[in-house]
């Protein structure tokens, strides 16, 4: 066979499958800001309408009143636009170090992290995932909060 033909051959087959898999990272990124965006709307949703999801009542009933079930998935929401937002590397670690500082001088959210982090541990899929509960737990360490919730230290670990 002729060099140039070979050449242009191996061109042609490199440029194949450097394009299949970029459509294919894409179609898988694409799926995955669809998956995303569906569970915002279900935080939308059930933050307006917190009597339609009672899940922090029914999860955490010695621990969450029924009044509380807005405002802790208004800081479930928050929680996960930071960890989809550094599993996209929008926010970088010393952004979302100071975001989670903030973010834990609140009771509420103190309280969410609480009931969700050993959860959230178990339920990290790769690096970032595990970052993001790195920052938040020494946030809520910093803030004082295994000693504000002793008893959820020991509870058997659920994630919301």
């Amino acid at each position: 066979m002729n060099r140039p033909i070979l050449a242009l051959a191996t061109t042609i087959a490199l440029a194949s499958a450097v394009h299949i898999a970029q459509r294919r990272q894409q179609h898988r990124q694409s799926l995955e800001l669809a998956v995303h965006q569906a569970h915002g709307r279900m935080l939308e949703v059930a933050t307006t309408h917190p009597d339609l999801d009672p899940i922090w009542v029914r999860n955490h009933p010695d621990h969450v009143k029924d009044d509380e079930s807005g405002p802790l998935l208004m800081c479930q929401w928050w929680l996960e636009f930071w960890r989809t937002g550094l599993n996209l590397r929008v926010f970088t670690p010393a952004i979302l170090r100071q975001n989670a500082r903030n973010f834990m001088q609140d009771p509420t959210a103190l309280k969410a992290w609480a009931l969700t982090r050993h959860g959230r541990a178990l339920q990290s899929r790769g690096r970032w995932d595990r970052l993001h509960v790195a920052l938040l737990d020494a946030a809520f360490e910093e803030a004082g909060g295994p000693s504000q919730y002793p008893e959820l230290e020991l509870a058997p670990a659920s994630a919301l």
